[in-house]
């Protein structure tokens, strides 16, 4: 074994090694000299995932006490529903709070159960403030990439207060997780784009957007914004609208900007048309209302014909949404995925995957004209 061991190329181990769990790592490493000192390279633990399914999965700990300090890009991965796990999971960021030349740059973190009942996640928010806003004199690395999409608490401002004062290099910032309320004010949202010059991309509910906003992520001496996802929700009640003037001056800044626009069933249907403005340069729109929306459809048929390239439906069939998604489907000529969660007319259906072949082709589609059980199978129809 030794022999053979010696025959491959330290890299090459490596990347073999990156591959297999941490168990399987250390097994391997255990083989010959060459390839414990593979199991040893920092590079192999660059890019890291944590994960606490079970109590006993805490034993890992040991394991990052010892590799922390190499660690670049960290995904940590929680049952939430065990106390244990999130003691786990809070112990693993304490421990990255204060490691020695610490190299983390990327975090992203997800709960993988529903929460339990009346759960807060205070925890994690105190622990993200620290690890957040700790800064060594050996600590010069700074956070680029922030996802905390998967983490069900409801975040305050204070967290992105310290995130922006203390990284100002970030790059991407998902905030748009699953809880009921959305508790980041534009405030907050304002000072973080003007602290980080840097940021490129931004994911969060459209109730944490206002012109001042906008207009920050417009100003001269920063870097162009790339990516903007927005989910509009029951809070737009409570909000006043962006302006044309505002999304003008960002799109004027930001010309390669590609929006993701979506509308869940507790936003309310009459604040939608006012929300799709037409200077917002929509690729994914996502009107998720579960009602009559056909006025909508033809609104983005409109507006959006030149940048749209997915669109995606829980709605209810009628005439007139099909004749609204056969004209969106006609005039968007970049259109390359339609997901439509209602039974439609078979001559719609005909008619859409006619005048857009590459959905068929590609399979980037659903469109039932019959009702069958959930779920629906991307691009499968009755015949193909």
């Amino acid at each position: 074994m030794e022999g053979l061991c010696w025959a491959l190329p330290e890299h090459i181990v490596i990347n073999i090694l990156s591959y297999l769990s941490r168990e399987d790592r250390a097994r391997a490493g255990s083989t010959c000299t060459t390839w414990h000192r593979c199991y040893k390279s920092p590079m192999l633990w660059h890019v890291s995932t944590l994960n606490f399914q079970r109590p006993k999965d805490g034993h890992c700990l040991q394991w990052l006490q010892q590799y922390a300090q190499h660690i670049r890009v960290l995904r940590i991965l929680v049952n939430q529903r065990e106390e244990q796990n999130r003691q786990n999971a809070c112990e693993a960021l304490k421990i990255l709070c204060h490691t020695e030349g610490r190299k983390l740059t990327s975090l992203r973190i997800n709960f993988t159960e529903t929460n339990p009942l009346f759960y807060a996640g205070q925890e994690f928010i105190d622990v993200l403030k620290t690890l957040f806003g700790c800064r060594m004199e050996s600590q010069k690395i700074q956070f680029r990439h922030v996802d905390l999409s998967g983490l069900s608490v409801a975040y305050d401002d204070s967290v992105f207060e310290i995130l922006s004062l203390n990284n100002p290099q970030l790059e991407t910032l998902n905030v748009l997780n699953g809880n009921l309320v959305c508790k980041i004010s534009p405030e907050c949202v304002e000072n973080i784009a003007q602290r980080c010059r840097c940021l490129t991309e931004l994911r969060l509910f459209h109730c944490s957007l206002s012109d001042g906003v906008l207009y920050a992520l417009a100003e001269a001496d920063r870097k162009p914004l790339k990516h903007l996802s927005l989910l509009c929700r029951r809070e737009q009640k409570y909000t006043q609208d962006l302006s044309s003037e505002a999304w003008s001056e960002l799109v004027k800044k930001s010309p390669q900007l590609r929006v993701v626009l979506g509308f869940d069933h507790t936003c309310p249907l009459r604040m939608v048309a006012g929300i799709l403005k037409p200077e917002i340069p929509v690729v994914d729109l996502r009107l998720e209302t579960f009602t009559y929306i056909y006025d909508e459809v033809n609104l983005a048929a409109v507006l959006y014909y030149k940048t749209l390239e997915k669109v995606v439906l829980q709605t209810r069939n009628s005439p007139e949404l099909g004749d609204a998604l056969i004209k969106l489907c006609t005039r968007s000529e970049r259109l390359t995925c339609l997901m439509v969660y209602c039974v439609l007319e078979k001559r719609v259906v005909d008619t859409i995957l006619a005048v857009r072949p590459e959905m068929k082709e590609k399979g980037t589609y659903i469109l039932k004209w019959k009702q069958e059980p959930e779920p629906w199978t991307v691009g499968v129809e009755e015949g193909d």
